[in-house]
C-alpha cells in the first residue's frame, strides 16, 4: 500500500512513522511504501505529477496550506484514497469528516488509536479489487476504479487513471476487456476505447466528454445503444 506523509514537523514526522512501523511489525501480510513530506505543497506537486497515494496521513495546521485543503484537492484526483488527519486540535474535525476522513486523531495519540485509524483505513482499502499490470516501464497494482479510459493504440494499451498518469502496455483490448466486463461501469466504445462511465461527463451526439478533459469518438452505428447504457448507469447511480 502506497501511504504519504504530511507534517511540516520532523519530531511528528518520526512518531508517525514509528507508529506505522510498529503497525506494520505486527501486519506482516501488508507491505507499505512510504513518502514523506514536510511541506504540503510538495505532496500535491508530486500528485499532480501522477504520484498516487493508497493512504495519506496528514497534519491539518501547515505553512502553506492547511492539510483539509491539500486532501481536498487530493480526494479530487483519487476518491478512492483514505485520508487520516493527525493533529493537536479538534477544530476541523467538522471539515474532515465533511469529506468523508477516515479518521481524526489527536495529537499526542496512542498506538492503539494510530492502530484503529490504520485497520479502518486498510479495510477501506482492501475493498477496492486491484489489476496487476506489467507495463513498459514496470510492474503496477492498479485499483480498478482509479481507471478513466483504456485506449487501443498502435499494438499498445494507454490506461488513463483519475490521476491523469497514462499507463502503457502491450495487450489487445478484447483481452482487457474481458477483465473488465464483470463491472457494470466499464463498456466498450466502438474498436478502440474501453471507458468507465463514473467519469463520463457529458455524451453529445458522437462523442464522450470525459472529467479529465479527454473526447472519445462514438461510432455513429452505435452512439444511440452507448447514451442508453449511460443514462441506465445514471439512474442506477442515483438510486445508491
Amino acid at each position: 500500500m502506497r501511504i504519504a506523509i504530511c507534517d511540516d514537523i520532523q519530531k511528528e514526522r518520526e512518531i508517525i512513522r514509528t507508529a506505522l512501523n510498529v503497525y506494520a511489525k505486527a501486519h506482516t501480510e501488508l507491505f507499505f511504501d512510504v513518502d514523506e513530506y514536510s511541506v504540503a505543497l510538495d505532496l500535491l506537486h508530486a500528485v499532480e505529477k501522477g504520484k498516487t497515494y493508497d493512504i495519506a496521513l496528514l497534519d491539518i495546521c501547515m505553512p502553506g496550506i492547511l492539510g483539509t485543503d491539500a486532501a481536498e484537492e487530493m480526494l479530487a484526483k483519487s476518491p478512492e484514497m483514505d485520508v487520516i488527519f493527525l493533529t493537536t486540535s479538534d477544530e476541523y474535525a467538522v471539515a474532515a469528516f465533511a469529506m468523508n476522513a477516515t479518521h481524526y486523531l489527536l495529537k499526542p495519540f496512542s498506538q492503539e488509536q494510530f492502530d484503529t485509524a490504520l485497520d479502518r483505513a486498510v479495510k477501506n482499502t482492501e475493498k477496492c479489487d486491484y489489476l496487476s499490470l506489467s507495463c513498459v516501464d514496470g510492474m503496477y497494482r492498479v485499483c480498478i476504479s482509479e481507471i478513466a479510459s483504456i485506449e487501443s493504440q498502435n499494438h499498445y494499451l494507454l490506461i488513463r487513471l483519475s490521476s491523469g498518469e497514462v499507463l502503457r502496455l502491450r495487450m489487445k483490448l478484447s483481452q482487457m476487456f474481458e477483465k473488465m466486463q464483470k463491472y457494470p461501469e466499464f463498456i466498450k466504445v466502438g474498436a478502440s476505447y474501453v471507458v468507465n462511465l463514473s467519469f463520463v461527463r457529458n455524451i453529445s451526439g458522437n462523442s464522450i466528454e470525459m472529467f479529465l478533459g479527454v473526447k472519445i469518438p462514438i461510432p455513429r452505428r452505435s452512439s444511440e445503444e452507448v447514451q442508453k447504457i449511460y443514462m441506465e448507469f445514471c439512474r442506477k447511480e442515483a438510486r445508491k
